[in-house]
């Protein structure tokens, strides 16, 4: 049973960048807005928050300044595609490039390193181990010994599915991106709305990268996120906008990052293995492509014949 405990807590690590940042994606994803750049985000927030870890030596700190400047970034980010009216899937991609190629000149330019800036005065994030539940098999591997930022990824999917149902500032992000007339003729301001989902998708982004740098690991490394800002972006367009759907879909592909982990080299070749994430993705995506179709033809079929 050692393997299994194993198994899910690997896989619940994974989960947390990826549920995370597909959070923060979904509201971009109400108002229309659907930000591709979460990789390009997530790769800024783990290099930041690895520096303002060293700069000021508290982990708290560092959380707390890093997602200040990933919202200040989103709220620019939102200028640039609303006011400005730059194209949101241009610049998102330009964004994953940048955020690419930056931390890598920021990393080198700033400490003198390549590939790897690993010290031990970067602090973690603490880890959460519950009394009792921890010694329980699979349970405790699933429950217990996680970081705050574990936990607090599934607070929020509480917090985003009540949201969705009951407040007005979600009716506003959806209004915003299906019917904005309506809603400035209400009296709300579309782009502030906008603006605002960029803030908190950069902010959750921000999270899901120092969960990488000072959670599972305490170091930066150059393109660490190794695609998990794609596999989210996967899960909210999959998920259409539902909450639920999309905390599920981020657990499915957190647990088959977990599966190309564990599998043992004899069994897979390691960059086969690596592969087994994007190719869920994939699947996933080409499976909700043939059901849309297939249900556009439904629609389309009875209106035909009448």
């Amino acid at each position: 049973m050692e393997w299994l405990d194993a198994f899910l807590a690997s896989g619940i690590r994974f989960t947390t960048p990826i549920l995370l940042a597909a959070l923060g994606c979904l509201a971009t994803s109400w108002t229309k807005d659907l930000n591709v750049g979460l990789e390009g985000a997530m790769l800024f927030g783990a290099f930041f928050g690895v520096v303002m870890g060293l700069t000021t030596g508290s982990g708290l700190a560092a959380v707390l300044l890093t997602v200040l400047l990933g919202m200040v970034a989103g709220a620019l980010f939102g200028y640039v595609i609303t006011v400005l009216r730059v194209n949101v899937f241009v610049a998102g991609i330009v964004l994953n490039v940048f955020g690419s190629g930056a931390t890598v000149y920021l990393l080198r330019s700033l400490f003198g390193v390549k590939g790897t800036l690993s010290d031990d005065r970067i602090p973690t994030i603490g880890k959460i181990t519950i009394p009792v539940v921890n010694d329980i098999p699979i349970v405790g591997g699933v429950l217990s010994g996680h970081t705050v930022l574990t936990y607090l990824s599934w607070v929020l999917v509480v917090l985003t599915l009540l949201a969705a149902r009951h407040t007005v500032l979600v009716r506003h992000m959806k209004a915003a991106g299906e019917h904005p007339a309506a809603l400035a003729t209400a009296g709300g301001n579309v782009t502030r709305v906008r603006i605002l989902a960029q803030a908190w998708c950069f902010g959750l982004c921000a999270l899901a990268g120092m969960q990488l740098s000072m959670g599972q690991l305490s170091m930066f490394t150059e393109g660490m996120t190794s695609g998990l800002g794609f596999v989210a972006l996967a899960a909210v367009i999959f998920s259409r906008g539902r909450v639920l759907l999309l905390a599920l879909m981020s657990l499915g592909f957190g647990l088959s990052s977990s599966v190309a982990v564990q599998i043992n080299e004899e069994i897979m070749p390691p960059q086969f293995a690596q592969m087994i994430p994007y190719v869920v993705a994939l699947v996933g995506l080409v499976v909700l492509a043939r059901t849309s179709r297939d249900g556009a033809a439904r629609i389309a079929t009875p209106a035909m014949e009448s």
